[in-house]
Formats: structure tokens, C-alpha cells, sequence
């Protein structure tokens, strides 16, 4: 089920000047990358080209080895799914029918009942995220974190290898944001789709991800495990500060720690 997706010399844009190139990235079937970097780094414009729902102005992007260019709409839907930064909320759709609108790919133009394989998909993507219990709860009387899990549901109804998550844990609280980023772990675990997910904090994405990325400056400057990533010299070659960087004694993770005071003045 996972999917296979690279690209390599991108330049992205909105126009004017770049805001990244030069990016090379290969997502690996059935893990999680993590992408990070500091704000207006390019990496929801990387995710969003990834997606094709922003056209490099160079480079190329293959998915599943074809140029992704070649794809068909329903086609590309198919293959991937992907959930934008603080989706807007329908009004008055329950939590099944939100995640009914996954199989849209997956049905005829003129398709007016739900299949047999429609059925499973839903009812699968509501038992990986748990949501079995709320499926007839309107979306808008959900908590934060529980309308999040139903958004990644309707992109699990799509029944893809590929999840691109635009900064999943937005506006949640730290609870839910652990609920929203084990859901993620678990979909790579146990049902060996590909994630590629941006993430504003650094030890979650650390915690969570085989791999990360590091935008900073318009480019990639770092790509590896956490281990390798989250080292003090990058994240002040990425973000301009100063961090101690430590292990965390149960699971080993990298952590860091910025230093929050300002340094002492030097001696006249």
C-alpha cells in the first residue's frame, strides 16, 4: 500500500522571487518524515507541490515512477491524500458523512449509492482513528482534536499509500496534538502508509517521525534521522539560536532545549 514519491531541483514560488530551491527529497514507503524549519522556510509550499496543488517553477516530482504531471485528477487521488492546514468545517455534517467524501475518487460520475467497498473504506477509517462512537455526531460539536482525527479519516477513506499532513496539530493543545500525532505513527506502523507531515515543534516531530527534513534559507540543509537532524550546530544554522541537545533517557530520542536567556555581555 505505500507509495513511492521524490523530487529533485525543485524551485518553488508564488511568483515573484523563490521561497525554496535546489530541493532534493525522497519520502520512504512506510515511514513518517517530519518537515521543519523556521516560518516562510517553504514547507507547506513543498507539501502543497508534492500534492500538485503548487507548480514548481523547475525540477521534477515523481510519484510511483511516473512524473507526477501525468496523472489524471481522479487518478492522483487514488494514489494520494492530502489535509490542508485548518480545514473549514461544513456545516452540519456528521462525522461519517465528512468521511464519506474520501471515496469521491472512487466512485462513477454518475454514482448515486454507497458500495459494498465504499462501506468498508469509511467503516475502516473510522476504526484506525477510533471514531466509530462519534460517527453520527455533527462536526462542529467535536473537540479540537477529535474533529482533527475525523479530517484524517476522510483522507483515510481515499484509501491512498501517500498522507500529506499540512501542520496536523495547529491550534490544539498538547493533549491532542499526542492523540493526533500517535494516530499518524500508528497509520506508517500498522498500515504502512507513507507520511510526509509538517510540524512547527521540534521534539514532537523528533518523537514521532523515521525521518526529517530541515527547510531553512530556501533549501534543505539537513535530511536524516532524528539523531542525525537534531543536532545543535543545525538547529542554529536553521533557526538562528542556540539549543542543547540531549537524549531522552526512556526513549532516546533527541530533545533540545533552546537557551532562553540572553548571553552574558562580553568584558569591556
Amino acid at each position: 500500500m505505500s507509495i513511492e514519491i521524490s523530487a529533485s531541483g525543485l524551485t518553488l514560488g508564488h511568483g515573484g522571487a523563490p521561497v525554496a530551491e535546489d530541493i532534493d527529497l525522497a519520502l520512504t514507503p512506510g515511514e513518517v518524515t517530519a518537515l521543519v524549519g523556521p516560518n516562510g522556510s517553504g514547507k507547506s509550499t513543498l507539501l502543497r507541490a508534492l500534492a500538485r496543488l503548487h507548480t514548481p517553477q523547475a525540477g521534477a516530482i515523481v510519484l510511483d515512477g511516473r512524473a507526477l504531471e501525468t496523472y489524471r485528477p481522479r487518478e492522483l487521488a487514488r494514489k494520494l491524500s492530502f489535509l490542508t492546514q485548518s480545514p473549514l468545517i461544513p456545516a452540519g455534517v456528521t462525522v461519517q458523512e465528512l468521511v464519506a467524501y474520501g471515496r469521491h475518487p472512487h466512485q462513477g460520475v454518475l454514482a448515486r449509492s454507497t458500495s459494498d467497498e465504499d462501506r468498508e473504506a469509511i467503516s475502516w477509517a473510522l476504526d484506525a482513528t477510533t471514531l466509530h462512537a462519534l460517527a453520527d455526531r455533527p462536526l462542529d460539536q467535536l473537540s479540537g482534536g477529535e474533529r482533527q482525527r475525523a479530517w484524517i479519516a476522510m483522507a483515510l477513506a481515499q484509501r491512498t499509500g501517500l498522507l500529506l499532513l499540512d501542520e496536523p496539530t495547529t491550534f490544539l493543545d498538547i493533549r491532542y496534538q499526542i492523540e493526533v500525532l500517535r494516530l499518524v505513527r500508528r497509520l506508517a506502523d500498522e498500515h504502512g502508509i507513507t507520511v510526509a507531515v509538517v510540524l512547527h515543534e521540534l521534539n514532537q516531530a523528533a518523537a514521532f517521525s523515521d525521518a526529517m527534513a530541515v527547510l531553512a534559507g530556501g533549501r534543505i540543509v539537513a535530511t536524516g534521522t532524528p539523531a542525525e537532524v537534531m543536532t545543535e550546530d543545525t538547529l542554529r544554522t536553521a533557526f538562528g539560536i542556540e539549543t542543547t541537545v540531549t537524549k531522552d533517557p526512556h526513549t532516546g530520542v533527541p530533545t533540545c532545549l533552546p537557551t532562553w536567556r540572553e548571553p552574558a555581555p562580553a568584558a569591556s
